[in-house]
C-alpha cells in the first residue's frame, strides 16, 4: 500500500459513510498504514473514532459524515507535508552526491 492508496481509501470511506458501516479491513489497514507518518498524532485516532461509529450507537449519519469531512483534509495536507520534506531531502542529497540513484527516486515520486 502506499501514501496515496491509503488517503484514496480514506476518501472513499468519508463519502460512503452514509451509505454504509465503513469501518472495514481496508480502512483500518489504511488508517495503520498513515499512523506512524500523520502530524499531529491525534487525527489517526479521531478519524477512526469516528469511522468505527454506526447505526447501533445511534449516531446521526450526516454529523459523522461531517466530522470526517473536516479531518480529511488535514490528514491530507499533513501527508503533503511529509512528502514534501522527503522530497526535500532527497534533491539535497542529489545535489551533494549527484548519485544517479537517488534521481531515479525523484523521478518515481
Amino acid at each position: 500500500m502506499t501514501v496515496l492508496d491509503a488517503l484514496a481509501i480514506l476518501e472513499a470511506a468519508t463519502l460512503e459513510c452514509k451509505q454504509r458501516d465503513i469501518y472495514m479491513a481496508e480502512v483500518r489497514e489504511a488508517l495503520h498504514f498513515l499512523q506512524a507518518h500523520i502530524r499531529p498524532e491525534w487525527l489517526i485516532p479521531y478519524f477512526r473514532y469516528h469511522a468505527q461509529l454506526n447505526e447501533t450507537n445511534h449516531v446521526d449519519k450526516e454529523a459523522r459524515q461531517q466530522a470526517l469531512r473536516a479531518i480529511f483534509p488535514v490528514m491530507r495536507q499533513s501527508v503533503k507535508d511529509l512528502l514534501g520534506k522527503q522530497m526535500d531531502a532527497l534533491t539535497r542529497q542529489f545535489a551533494e552526491t549527484r548519485d544517479m540513484k537517488v534521481k531515479v527516486e525523484i523521478d518515481r515520486a
